[in-house]
């Protein structure tokens, strides 16, 4: 008896001891605060990645380490978080890569491409494939103050809220049809009238017939639009992008400030957001597919043979363009992704059973 009463005040000192040390280091780490701006407004599943993102860095400093979260316009506009954050404005910011396209030509590779990579081969490419270093690279080229590291991602996109079944390549001719950047040049090629509508007039856009359908994003962050309130239809699979990446950026002379350990913290609070934000839009969005169902739209897939006729297309028209560009970034960021999309492909073509 004596030796197990023993052996348990043995224990309870350790863990004692362990608990102590471990306020002993929060206590010991600097109090930090600082402001980040999101490109999104509050309560979008995007604006609650850096929310996300935010909490776990508080947690995990033990409450030292504060990001006080904003959306869309509270600092500066939405797409001036960046360049504020370079300047030292604001301390960080979350937005997506694909709106620098007019800065940097290799912006969209860090975005979304066209036909090409989806969600699992992405992760892969940012974090082995040499991604994320391409992509502080492109920041680098720009002049940018600024330390970028990967910040979340969502999986396929919904093709189209659309008042028109869209099955195959006829469908879309004629199509007055919402969509920005690299798709929007691949489907004037294919008869589509493109429209460029902002955001915040698509509802008004799809209810006057001004535009036939519109791409936009997931299904959860389309619901939170209405459109499914002035469509009929909902069209997959996300050619335009099989996946949304996003990124986290931070001014790069406060982060090199930065102890170590905060650091760490950082690119472990965003790889952990990054799981979880993603695995929860797949969750919501097959939850959204079934409540859009409920509303009586229809869902349509443009065929497998005519997303080949569109992949063949995307590619081509992205080739011509690197090659028109004739950037070593671009190029190289080119050949690094395509690298990725063969070795994945074959590597999971082998490895991974069919589905259907």
């Amino acid at each position: 008896m004596k030796s197990k009463r023993l052996g348990f005040i043995v224990v309870m000192m350790m863990v004692f001891s362990f608990v102590l040390a471990g306020f002993s280091y929060a206590k010991d780490l600097p109090k930090v605060r600082w402001t980040l701006q999101t490109t999104w407004a509050k309560g979008w599943l995007l604006h609650e990645m850096s929310e996300d993102f935010a909490k776990r860095v508080y947690d995990m400093s033990g409450g030292n380490f504060v990001i006080k979260v904003l959306p869309a316009g509270a600092v500066v506009g939405a797409m001036e978080n960046m360049e504020a954050t370079s300047k030292g404005t604001l301390d960080a910011w979350h937005s997506w890569p694909g709106y620098w396209q007019g800065k940097h030509p290799s912006a969209n590779f860090f975005a979304s491409i066209p036909m090409h990579m989806e969600p699992l081969m992405y992760v892969t490419w940012m974090y082995q494939g040499g991604g994320k270093e391409l992509m502080q690279q492109m920041y680098d080229e720009m002049k940018m103050n600024v330390i970028v590291i990967p910040g979340g991602l969502t999986h396929p996109e919904i093709l189209a809220m659309s008042n028109k079944p869209l099955r195959n390549v006829k469908d879309f001719k004629g199509l007055k049809y919402r969509a920005p950047g690299w798709w929007a040049e691949i489907l004037k090629a294919k008869g589509v009238s493109v429209m460029m509508v902002p955001g915040v007039d698509l509802y008004p856009s799809l209810q006057k017939g001004i535009i036939d359908a519109t791409e936009f994003s997931s299904p959860i962050v389309n619901k939170q639009q209405g459109f499914h309130e002035v469509t009929k239809y909902v069209a997959g699979p996300g050619m335009h992008q099989p996946t949304c990446y996003f990124e986290l950026g931070f001014n790069k002379d406060k982060y090199n400030a930065l102890p170590a350990e905060y650091k760490a913290i950082i690119q472990s609070a965003a790889m952990a957001m990054t799981i979880e934000k993603w695995t929860e839009d797949i969750v919501k969005g097959g939850e959204t597919l079934e409540f859009y169902k409920s509303k009586g739209l229809k869902l349509t897939r443009v065929e497998d043979k005519d997303q080949r006729e569109f992949r063949k297309a995307s590619w081509s028209f992205i080739d011509a363009e690197v090659k028109k560009i004739n950037r070593p970034h671009t190029t190289k960021t080119w050949a690094s992704v395509n690298k990725m999309w063969k070795e994945f492909s074959d590597y999971e073509y082998f490895m991974v059973p069919i589905r259907k």
